[in-house]
């Protein structure tokens, strides 16, 4: 579930989101009666639905996303757990976006990363609100590039939920931004866990990262 807060200018706009943990446990895979929505859903509708349908005003007219590669900045110490889960997420993204990797030098816009206690997270973030897991925002300028981002994560998950919202508020601070009802998608904002992207997520990053998608395009200029 995520929550969106006005935007507050540092380069250009910002947009914040934040997702709370509504699960009562870990959930990793489809809930029943969804093990099909996958190849029922068009990739180009999938798309649209996480970067340019608006979710909570005001929103950025357009696609966002990065001109290139986007660096990681560790803020904050990292247990083994969470160095994992962020091995794995830097793995799963940029074997699916490599026109845009996501790596320790890559030279371009700076995505900032903490770990912190929940208790913490406001001091990082301040859209933070209680119950809140995971939270990401990114800035972009007037061509609609981003320019920075912010990720912050629970230090309280572990396990599969860790992997998750690792993996989810990452992927999204890419400039996916918003939530769908699937349980099989990483792009979920219900009770989905998936730790990898589904068939139907890959699809959709990689129309994301593909060079004819071009930032501040709109839904008729997609290809």
């Amino acid at each position: 579930m995520a929550r969106f807060t006005p935007p507050a200018p540092r380069d250009g706009s910002r947009i914040e989101f934040q997702h709370v943990n509504v699960a009562t446990g870990d959930h990793c895979c489809a809930l029943p009666g969804t093990e099909d929505l996958e190849g029922t859903v068009d990739p180009r509708d999938r798309y649209i639905e996480v970067a340019l349908t608006c979710e909570y005003d005001p929103c950025p007219p357009g696609i966002v996303k990065p001109a290139e590669g986007v660096t990681l900045e560790l803020k904050t110490p990292a247990t083994s757990e969470q160095s994992a889960a962020l091995d794995h997420t830097m793995k799963l993204w940029n074997a699916t976006c490599p026109a845009h990797p996501l790596t320790f030098d890559s030279g371009g816009a700076v995505m900032e990363y903490y770990f912190v206690d929940e208790a913490e997270m406001a001091n990082v973030l301040p859209i933070y609100v209680a119950g809140n897991v995971g939270l990401f925002t990114y800035d972009w300028d007037a061509n609609n590039v981003i320019t920075g981002s912010v990720v912050a994560i629970a230090n309280e998950l572990e396990g599969t939920e860790l992997i998750h919202f690792v993996l989810e508020e990452t992927t999204q601070a890419m400039g996916l931004i918003n939530d769908v009802s699937d349980p099989t998608s990483i792009f979920d904002g219900g009770v989905g866990r998936v730790t990898e992207y589904s068939a139907l997520d890959s699809l959709t990053i990689a129309q994301h990262c593909d060079d004819g998608v071009i930032p501040g395009m709109s839904e008729s200029d997609l290809p």
